[in-house]
């Protein structure tokens, strides 16, 4: 249940307050952080609109109606992603939609990125954690810790020969943005060369943080060469099944294809089919179709995949480090200045 202190606050319409709905539940101490960036904003809980709640799965007409008029005041939202559409259509008031995921993917494939309100997300705020996962699966990929685990759980002691090393070997990164970035200088640290792609290159471009920087439209030169394929990109109509057959193809038979983007960027049945036929070496997927992962999958028993349920940027302490982000920008909102990770409502991210 709310505490007294949230209790108080939710209903009110304060003349000449700037309303500000959270959709999600937080602490007294961040109700408090956010009205005091301005004596004009008025924090409103709306925490039915989290998709943890049961008043827009199984809750009552009225519990719903009740929603949808408290939505519709808010001049401001700070919130999920997967707020349904219904809401978010009735926020007729709404100026700015903080969205604490990175990913905006559902709202532009609903067309809720064009309703005339600015969106902003929190790219960035799990980007060293995600790199982290791609380095370890890469050495644990590297080193054969997956076959060995296998082994170890049907106890058997297994020596499978020599293990690789990744000095020397290529990182190709599919999306040079915040996540990439953080991939790419870690990766570089384990002495790797690093191929990335990026949507805005233009001839003659050059990255600190890369050996080469080619184009989006040459992906097929980064999958050719690279040892580590790391899906970065976010999912928009131009991405989704960005690696399919033709693509698998392309790479090397003792390549690793790692995906931390999201599961539709790649044809799945498609992976599935290479792994079994060695057309890849391996694949490392935090992210599926769908999720979670339905128990009948075959990845979860070829032995050349390793899956994660989701967990890459499962930071400890996500909600208040996205409500800095969020009071931070909530500063720039007031005092009329440019917001921070504003989403493109054409590009999709």
């Amino acid at each position: 249940m709310p505490s007294a202190r949230i209790q108080a606050t939710k209903g009110l319409n304060m003349p000449n307050k700037i309303r500000v709905g959270i959709g999600f539940r937080v602490s007294d101490e961040v109700i408090t952080q956010i009205e005091a960036v301005d004596p004009n904003l008025e924090a409103v809980p709306l925490f039915g609109l989290s998709s943890s709640s049961r008043v827009w799965s199984d809750g009552s007409p009225e519990d719903r109606e009740a929603l949808l008029r408290d939505v519709a005041t808010v001049d401001i939202l700070f919130g999920p992603g997967g707020i349904p559409g219904e809401f978010l259509r009735a926020a007729t008031n709404l100026k700015w939609f903080q969205v604490i995921n990175a990913g905006v993917d559902r709202l532009h494939t609903e067309g809720l990125l064009g309703l005339g309100y600015k969106v902003t997300n929190v790219s960035g705020l799990t980007a060293a954690s995600i790199a982290e996962y791609v380095l370890g699966s890469m050495i644990m990929f590297t080193k054969g810790m997956h076959t060995a685990m296998r082994n170890q759980a049907e106890h058997k002691w297994l020596r499978t020969g020599s293990v690789g090393e990744l000095a020397g070997t290529t990182c190709g990164i599919a999306g040079m943005g915040a996540i990439g970035r953080e991939t790419a200088i870690r990766a570089r640290a384990m002495g790797m060369r690093i191929v990335a792609t990026r949507r805005t290159v233009m001839a003659g471009d050059a990255d600190p943080d890369c050996d080469v920087l080619l184009p989006f439209s040459e992906n097929a030169r980064l999958l050719e060469q690279s040892d580590f394929v790391v899906l970065c990109v976010p999912l928009t109509p131009e991405t989704r099944h960005l690696i399919g057959a033709p693509e698998l193809d392309l790479m090397k038979r003792t390549a690793c294809l790692i995906n931390i983007a999201r599961g539709e960027v790649v044809d799945q049945d498609a992976l599935i089919a290479a792994l079994r036929e060695g057309t890849i070496a391996g694949a490392i997927l935090d992210v599926t179709v769908p999720e979670p992962l339905g128990p009948d999958s075959a990845l979860w028993d070829l032995p050349n995949a390793i899956v994660t349920p989701h967990i890459s940027g499962s930071i400890s302490g996500y909600g208040h480090r996205s409500a800095e982000m969020f009071i931070a920008n909530l500063r720039r909102y007031i005092a009329g200045e440019a917001l921070h990770q504003l989403v493109d409502p054409q590009l999709g991210y």
